[in-house]
């Protein structure tokens, strides 16, 4: 199986960007401050799959996604990310496994000021789940 996208991720479940404290919140404002997340990795798709390989390891089949959002809700507000989300937004997916139901927030290929490849994840897997 080949891989349609590959590089760097950070990420969090909804539960854990749930139970975020204020200073972590304020943190995020601060230069140099990477987006709040819980964990980071490497992001892997093909044209089955999700992969995440990293702290903690992460596998979805693009077929039990249900919901892909780009941008900013109740669990990842515009200050989780320096310059209030300006020039990055992350990628909310939902998913039920058939097991329970999974929602994870991606930031995508963040290089210190930007994450350009957040859109672009976004659209590649809109264009596969079609």
């Amino acid at each position: 199986m080949s891989q349609v996208f590959n590089t760097n991720v950070v990420w969090s479940h909804d539960y854990e960007l749930s139970s975020k404290d204020t200073s972590t919140q304020i943190a995020s404002l601060f230069s140099g401050t990477p987006p709040v997340h819980d964990h980071q990795g490497e992001i892997i798709l093909t044209e089955e799959t999700l992969n995440i390989l990293g702290d903690e390891d992460f596998f979805l089949r693009l077929s039990d996604i249900e919901q892909l959002y780009l941008g900013f809700d109740d669990l990842y507000p515009k200050h989780y990310i320096r310059n209030f989300g300006l020039f990055c937004q992350p990628l909310r997916i939902s998913a039920n496994t058939g097991l329970k139901r999974i929602t994870i927030y991606l930031v995508v290929g963040y290089n210190g000021f930007h994450c350009n490849e957040t859109k672009r994840l976004f659209n590649v897997l809109k264009q596969l789940l079609s």
